[in-house]
């Protein structure tokens, strides 16, 4: 008779954790932070890119960048006065929104302005986003010269007029890739990439920022 599975032993430290200690640990992560930093600003960001965002954690260590989901983040800073877990941090949360990061620092605003102003890299375009400029192949194989003769099929089955003659690819047809403040497609988007045409800027400007005791501002101008 097959041995039960019910009775088979399991070791607790080999028990994957669960997603809600996960996301407990993370909200005790935070109000944490809000007690050892002086400073909270609220990011909004654009075209995130975990490289990007690397390079922001390294400029402001010892502080902490978390990019959470939004609830997590609110709940753990307090949305009314009652929960805050600090004097006026609440204002914070009920303004996240959208796709945005809490910074924990001691740095004063100007520094972070002047640096998130500066770090804005480049980047390919994803499906989805918007192209910042119109890109038209025009017919022949000078738009195509870089590319290997062996990814020809790939950009038919991409939509484009090609055809493969005497080892080089044709572009039959003048071929619009895109059109600025247009939506990318998934197609558009691989097109963009093989011809190495990057149309995503990452941004991160602060929305809001909090001071250890209460200060609150909705920022624009970040002036002490």
């Amino acid at each position: 008779m097959p041995k039960s599975k019910r009775n088979v032993k399991v070791s607790l430290t080999k028990t994957k954790k669960r997603p809600r200690d996960k996301k407990d640990a993370l909200i005790e992560e935070i109000r944490g932070c809000c007690e050892k930093f002086s400073r909270l600003y609220l990011l909004s960001v654009e075209n995130e890119r975990n490289t990007f965002l690397q390079v922001v954690r390294q400029k402001f260590r010892p502080g902490r960048l978390v990019c959470a989901k939004n609830k997590v983040m609110q709940v753990a800073l307090g949305t009314t006065p009652a929960q805050e877990c600090q004097d006026g941090v609440h204002q914070i949360a009920e303004r996240i929104a959208g796709q945005c990061a809490l910074l924990f620092t001691d740095q004063a605003p100007a520094d972070v302005q002047s640096f998130l102003a500066e770090h804005r890299p480049i980047d390919f375009a994803r499906a989805g986003c918007k192209a910042t400029d119109t890109v038209v192949l025009p017919r022949g194989q000078d738009a195509l010269a870089k590319l290997p003769h062996s990814i020809e099929s790939h950009l038919r089955h991409l939509g484009m007029p090609t055809q493969l003659l005497e080892g080089k690819i044709h572009l039959l047809g003048d071929y619009t890739v895109c059109k600025a403040g247009q939506e990318l497609t998934s197609d558009s988007a691989q097109i963009l990439k093989l011809l190495e045409l990057k149309q995503a800027q990452f941004s991160m400007s602060v929305e809001a920022r909090w001071h250890k005791g209460g200060e609150f501002k909705d920022c624009q101008d970040l002036e002490d």
